[in-house]
């Protein structure tokens, strides 16, 4: 074989070989499995109105007493980094830096913790919402309730913000489900009074009490009292008509001094004065709408119809699996709870 043949059946032998090599390295590529997608979060995001919180929350603000005590309640307090100059319950809030009040914001604070979320009950002025979501905060606004179903939207939607779509939602349901039922236990205990009382829930002296277009005075009926200020409206009794005012029980603002009712015949001439059911009441817990404000209820009906207070103490009957709000809630391809119906955006 001359050196020419020689020299061709070389560069054949090795471009033969190269060929194969490229050949295994296309098809090595092509059979390598590709990563795995990461599974998406079913918690995050969650969608409130025209908010979107993409991720849980690392540090929370709450403008309201009330919500500030909804979420010790749901367990969230470690998310909890500031609250409002109003909030002095529990115990834990004492802690927390101090930002304001819906009113009136303190955006100094405000700005040290940088918050993802600014919870309020009251609807920010809008320069001072601006002012928080250049901060890089949503403000979720979510108003006082005035019926169980309203207060158990509050719970949840605290909760599925603070917690997300799944993990919040459950939270929030088995959180709010034990305070009803105690409420549960409270209305059937009330259904079995043969003999209704009449009464007011007097908030301030002298005429400010519970009317019948108020939460308070549908609590006041749930726990079996006639309230003897239903025909009013606006936390006021008229004036005019106190001389007809003859509750069978009172129950008052414990910030009253009791020594008022003895130097007024609006009050003194009355049955529940003359019988001694005069009763002081923690308005502040029936005020922020909290767990508290059960205790409250179940001291009530007690010292109305002792006879039947051990009725409170029943186990309760055994409850159905729980269902998630979130899954007959959601909608839209990404997945995102939409709760506006009962979140109002500042």
């Amino acid at each position: 074989m001359n050196v020419k043949k020689l020299l061709a059946l070389l560069l054949a032998i090795m471009l033969t070989a190269s060929l194969a090599a490229c050949g295994q390295k296309e098809r090595g590529g092509e059979s390598s499995s590709p990563a795995p997608e990461e599974e998406p979060d079913p918690n995050w995001p969650v969608a409130i109105g025209d908010i979107r919180i993409p991720e849980k929350p690392r540090a929370a603000v709450s403008l309201s007493p009330a919500l500030t005590e909804v979420i010790f309640e749901l367990g969230a307090e470690n998310q909890l980094a500031g609250v409002s100059d109003f909030c002095d319950y529990p115990a834990g809030a004492d802690d927390l830096p101090r930002c304001g009040t819906a009113a009136l914001p303190d955006f100094e604070a405000l700005s040290d913790i940088r918050p993802d979320v600014v919870f309020s009950s009251a609807a920010l002025s809008e320069a001072d919402t601006v002012k928080l979501q250049q901060m890089g905060a949503e403000v979720v606004v979510l108003p006082r309730a005035h019926s169980m179903d309203e207060l158990r939207a509050i719970y949840l939607n605290t909760s599925i913000v603070l917690g997300g779509l799944e993990d919040g939602d459950q939270n929030g349901y088995d959180t709010f489900r034990a305070l009803e039922n105690r409420w549960d236990a409270l209305t059937a205990a009330a259904s079995r009074v043969t003999e209704r009382l009449g009464g007011v829930y007097l908030r301030a002296a002298p005429l400010m009490m519970a009317t019948g277009d108020t939460f308070e005075g549908e609590l006041l009926a749930a726990i079996g009292i006639e309230n003897d200020a239903a025909a009013y409206t606006g936390w006021e009794y008229p004036a005019d008509q106190a001389v007809n005012l003859y509750p069978d029980i009172i129950f008052y603002d414990e910030g009253i001094d009791p020594e008022y009712f003895k130097g007024t015949q609006v009050y003194n001439t009355t049955d529940a004065y003359k019988q001694g059911r005069m009763y002081p009441v923690d308005g502040t817990a029936l005020e922020r709408q909290s767990g508290r404000m059960f205790a409250e209820l179940e001291k009530m009906f007690a010292e109305a119809y002792p006879e039947l207070a051990s009725l409170l103490d029943a186990p309760p009957e055994e409850e159905p699996a729980a269902e998630s709000s979130s899954g007959e809630e959601s909608g839209g391809d990404d997945g995102m709870l939409d709760i506006s119906d009962m979140t109002q955006v500042g």
